[in-house]
């Protein structure tokens, strides 16, 4: 009963849109107002859409279990039984990052590896692509993405697996050339494996796309790592 936009299989397109648009909140109600303005647009919304709303969540919980939609007239939410692909990923992150930090690169990967396998794929709720609130999440998504890499990178620096963070270090500079973390990874991965002038183009790559893009010079982290790769204490 999940996937990575959070949508069930739901039948019509309408109860689809519905169980997507509640997925995006994380738990937090959807009023019955917003929800209608989602389903319908104004010259075509029914004589009365919150009864028609109403229908879809008595059908929906028919189908999957009165626990799946929780709340009433004034609004609806998913309950506590449904998970959300793209949430549980962001709880993953979350402590892959934080066991990163505390020493634990391996249980650190094996987290953020988890994450990336929930992430990766289409964009989510691809059914849905002009509409603000499913952006929101795409964005979610590709910010996850990002960060499950470079964590992945990070940790597996530490844990001696120099081609995993290699991979992952290029696979979110592919998706995002401005991503300062993945280069310092690349960066250390270069000089780890003895090739320090490999990681230096690396920097100076990243510094003329931060020219061009955006006016601006490497962070002060990424210079000073630049500077220990100059004088082999990296």
């Amino acid at each position: 009963m999940r996937d990575t936009t959070g949508a069930l299989a739901a039948g019509s397109r309408k109860a689809r849109t519905l169980l997507a648009l509640l997925g995006t909140r994380h738990g937090r109600m959807v009023t019955v107002g917003e929800i209608v303005d989602t389903l319908w647009e104004a010259r075509r919304r029914p004589r009365e859409p919150e009864a028609n709303v109403a229908t879809l969540v008595s059908r929906l919980r028919a189908t999957f279990g009165t626990d799946t939609i929780t709340g009433g007239r004034p609004g609806y939410q998913l309950g506590d039984t449904v998970q959300v692909d793209v949430d549980e990923a962001a709880t993953l992150v979350t402590e892959a990052e934080t066991l990163r930090r505390e020493g634990e690169p391996a249980l650190s990967v094996i987290a953020a590896k988890r994450a990336l396998d929930l992430l990766t794929g289409a964009p989510a709720l691809a059914d849905h692509p002009t509409a603000d609130w499913a952006e929101e999440t795409r964005d979610r998504q590709t910010g996850l993405l990002r960060r499950a890499r470079v964590t992945i990178g990070e940790a597996a620096l530490h844990t001696g697996e120099l081609g995993q963070a290699c991979l992952m270090a290029e696979a979110a500079i592919a998706a995002d050339p401005l991503d300062e973390a993945a280069y310092r990874v690349l960066m250390r991965y270069w000089a780890t494996t003895g090739e320090p002038s490999r990681a230096l183009r690396a920097y100076q790559r990243l510094r003329g796309v931060l020219a061009d893009e955006l006016g601006t010079d490497p962070a002060r982290v990424t210079h000073d790592l630049y500077l220990a790769v100059l004088r082999g204490d990296c």
